[in-house]
């Protein structure tokens, strides 16, 4: 892992380096006290997995930094270490993913050991930074190739019930498991198959690996929900719909055991043909949910226009109302709003005991994240569940 540090004090920047050189061994961490430094270093030294950056900086400031970071794609992870406000950390915190950065969270100064690690814990797992955060470079007849010889798998998250702790179902996450490669997660390659026409491609051999998955379940006596993401370019194809009817009836899958989870970004604007597919898809019984809900641009008359049945609350959320008194009454809102609405509510992101305890009391229908487990493969889940079981009988 190759680190970047970036403030005006060297008191700071001194307890950074010391840090992550010696608890989370990075190859490489190189300090800039200024934006001009920090661009120079990005530009000369190999790719830069995290960058740790003030905001209140000399010359050019840490919110035009993350802009500028944005505009050259940067690929790597953002942790932000700053004293402002906390009204200001939300405000920057939500520009970064709106600049479609790699937030992974925030550190208020005085900063210690602890919450550097507790920080990287809570989200990812160091292992799982190094994996994901340096972006694997992929090229788009490596990406044909990977879809050929099917190298894209499906990893199973669990869903939880909130009130009786069982095991609803699965959300379905894509991974490139290239033999000559480490496991790729979708970050690094999602947005490239969007941009060259692949994803449908991707997202139809999802589709039938995840409901033949489902046939074997149904097989063994289970009636699990599975969740399978759909990249919101996809809801401009008439034919989805026709194509994952087809599958259903081929696979004998109840289709009210489906849930299609379209990222909130999606309903920025009025889509005819977006309304069209997810109408079809709702009329035959398969459910839609509402991903990433609370980051993107909803409104009660799009929820209320659009068929959805669920809403995935974001993990910004969760993680704002078990560590900060003001960020409860902004999450029973959002679950009370929904309720309202009659929709299902998703807690996602749940990382600590904090969050768990906090989401299962919170009123949502169902929880998931690294607390109650990671994605795994199919193989894997058979002796999970018999230990999640055994936990909670």
């Amino acid at each position: 892992m190759r680190c970047l540090i970036l403030d005006d004090s060297k008191a700071i920047t001194g307890m950074l380096h010391a840090i992550v050189q010696g608890e989370l061994k990075a190859a490489e961490t190189l300090v800039a006290n200024n934006v001009a430094d920090a661009v120079v270093m990005l530009d000369e030294s190999a790719p830069i997995d995290v960058i740790f950056c003030d905001l209140n900086l000399p010359d050019v400031d840490g919110v035009e930094f993350l802009r500028i970071l944005s505009n050259r794609r940067f690929q790597g992870y953002i942790i932000i270490v700053s004293s402002v406000p906390h009204r200001v950390l939300k405000s920057v915190e939500h520009l970064a993913r709106n600049l479609h950065l790699k937030f992974l969270g925030t550190i208020i100064k005085p900063i210690s050991q602890q919450s550097i690690m507790q920080l990287l814990k809570n989200i990812k797992s160091c292992d799982d930074v190094v994996k994901g955060a340096g972006a694997t470079v992929l090229t788009i007849p490596e990406l044909e190739h990977a879809l050929k010889k099917g190298y894209f798998e499906c990893y199973y998250q669990p869903q939880i019930c909130a009130s009786t702790r069982r095991v609803l179902g699965f959300e379905a996450l894509a991974r490139l498991k290239n033999p000559k490669k480490n496991l790729i997660f979708p970050d690094d390659f999602i947005s490239l198959m969007e941009q060259h026409h692949l994803i449908f491609s991707l997202t139809k051999d999802q589709i039938v690996t995840v409901f033949k998955q489902w046939q074997l379940w149904h097989q063994q006596g289970h009636c699990y929900r599975v969740a399978i993401n759909i990249s919101a370019l996809l809801l401009d194809e008439l034919d989805l719909p026709s194509f994952i009817l087809a599958q259903i009836q081929k696979y004998g899958v109840k289709p009210e055991l489906i849930t299609l989870e379209i990222t909130e970004s999606c309903l920025s604007e009025d889509r005819i043909r977006a309304l069209e597919v997810l109408s079809r898809l709702s009329m035959y019984g398969v459910h839609l949910s509402i991903d990433d809900f609370g980051t993107g641009y909803s409104s009660i008359e799009r929820l209320q226009s659009m068929p959805f049945t669920e809403v995935k609350i974001d993990r910004v959320f969760v993680q704002n109302a078990a560590a900060h008194e003001s960020g409860r009454p902004v999450i029973d809102s959002m679950i009370g709003m929904a309720n309202r609405l009659g929709l299902r509510v998703v807690l996602e992101g749940v990382e600590t005991l904090e969050q768990w305890q906090m989401a299962c009391h919170s009123g949502c229908d169902s929880l998931q994240g690294y607390f109650i487990a990671k994605p795994m493969s199919a193989d894997q889940l058979d002796a999970w569940l018999v230990d999640w079981k055994e936990m909670t009988d």
